[in-house]
């Protein structure tokens, strides 16, 4: 064989063995990954019959190993999406000959962060300055975002919501308060929960409702933790007992209960009031009770033999008798403790927090006690002397006193005397309330005949 023959064979081999070389081929056994908003890594097997690699369409993506030589596994690690946005990405896997390549793509998917779920306006009506509910309950408006369906609830069950789920969105929820059933005030708690398609994010929120309130017999009391120490009623009793009725008769001397009294005409010339059953009035002055009533007893009920009323007497001090469950009629030492004062001179405590010593010679202070916010004032009564008495009086207003009612009693549940007619029957009673008289600015313990029809302050029990 000649050289030229020779080298027209060689080069006819090489051809021949260039054409016979395989075509590259990659195939990856998941052409796409998900993950969740915690991120993760995620294992895929590369079949390839050349040397490969890995192209990239993100920085914050790792994979491992990002080339090779034969066959094997990659890890991609995706790093935690903290945006509420869903990202997507893309890796580029490729092998080659001298002439040819084969690439596969992989696509990446992660799902966006729950949106936070911090309360953005809250409007409350009636409206408040602060992130709490009042004492007397009301509406609050709570506005939030979610980018995910989400559900909402609210731990205390006397509070309502007028939408509890929803899809993604921006949203304005009413929540429903009613009067603080604790009268230390409470903490109203929420929970919500954004649910997406790989994963959930929940969380709660709270906020504070004020105390100082009762709910009793439908009505609602506000109360003030004065410097004595205790938490008086800083409104009066509006309560009317099971099988009762309300009288606007002072005639009715038996009535036990009468509505509040007003004021009919004052001036210099006259000073006279009147009973009235308008709702405003009952609310803000309360009704008018006879001490048996008070002390959760019927109209007569004291009407009894000696013993019996020494025993009934003798429980009296401190008792409910008509207050709610926890709170009772003030006693001598109540009274004391807050004003420093009766109408017994040898009863004088000048420490009491509401004791002013430059009064009228020494009094309990009507202007004290209201920069406290006990809400002190005159509302009138029922005089009715003693159980002879067939017809009471109104009492109230001095023409000496133009700016309202001047004076009133509150009633206390210490017995003071006890006198009794020839025949052994029962005269009167008279009870340690308090009394105000506001053209002196006095508020002071003093001496309530237990038939008169007056006003009813409870305190809390210690």
């Amino acid at each position: 064989m000649n050289m030229k023959k020779f080298l027209s064979l060689l080069v006819i081999g090489a051809l021949a063995l260039t054409a016979c070389q395989p075509e590259p081929v990659l195939t990856l056994s998941k052409t796409g990954l998900e993950f969740g908003i915690e991120g993760g890594s995620q294992v895929v097997h590369v079949s390839s019959n050349y040397a490969w690699n890995v192209i990239p369409s993100n920085n914050d993506i790792r994979v491992s190993p990002t080339s090779g030589t034969v066959s094997g596994d990659v890890t991609i690690t995706v790093p935690a999406n903290n945006v509420p946005e869903v990202k997507e990405f893309e890796l580029l896997f490729v092998c080659s000959n001298k002439d040819q390549s084969s690439s596969q793509t992989l696509s990446i998917i992660q799902h966006g962060a729950m949106a936070e779920w911090l309360v953005d306006i809250i409007e409350y009506n009636p409206p408040r300055e602060g992130r709490h509910f009042s004492a007397e309950g009301g509406t609050a408006a709570i506005t939030f975002e979610s980018n995910a369906p989400w559900t909402l609830k609210c731990l205390e069950s006397d509070v309502t919501l007028d939408r509890t789920e929803g899809e993604a969105g921006r949203y304005t929820v009413t929540a429903t308060v009613p009067a603080c059933p604790v009268f230390e005030g409470r903490m109203i708690n929420f929970e919500y929960k954004a649910t997406g398609k790989s994963s959930s994010t929940g969380g709660s929120f709270g906020f504070n409702q004020d105390g100082g309130v009762i709910v009793y017999g439908g009505e609602t009391y506000h109360a003030a933790q004065m410097k004595d120490g205790n938490w008086w009623m800083i409104e009066n009793l509006r309560y009317i007992p099971t099988g009762m009725t309300v009288s606007s008769d002072a005639s009715a001397v038996n009535a036990g209960i009468w509505y509040p009294l007003v004021i009919d005409e004052l001036n210099e010339e006259k000073a006279t009031v009147k009973f009235s059953t308008d709702a405003a009035d009952i609310k803000a002055n309360g009704y008018l009770y006879s001490t048996e009533v008070v002390l959760g007893l019927q109209p007569g009920a004291m009407n009894v033999s000696r013993e019996e009323v020494e025993k009934i007497l003798d429980a009296a001090t401190g008792a409910q008798g008509i207050c709610p469950s926890g709170w009772h009629i003030p006693t001598k030492a109540d009274i004391l403790g807050l004003v420093g004062k009766t109408a017994d001179k040898n009863d004088t405590d000048p420490t009491a927090p509401y004791y002013d010593p430059d009064l009228n010679g020494g009094n309990g202070s009507v202007a004290l006690l209201n920069a406290d916010g006990f809400n002190a004032g005159a509302w009138g009564a029922v005089s009715i002397a003693n159980t002879a008495a067939t017809k009471g009086t109104t009492i109230g207003a001095i023409k000496t006193y133009q700016e309202g009612m001047n004076t009133g009693y509150v009633a206390g549940s210490s017995p003071r005397q006890v006198t009794w007619n020839d025949d052994g029957t029962l005269k009167n009673i008279q009870f340690i309330g308090l009394m105000p008289n506001m053209n002196m600015g006095t508020f002071n313990g003093a001496w309530n005949n237990y038939r008169n029809g007056v006003s009813v302050r409870c305190v809390k029990n210690k």
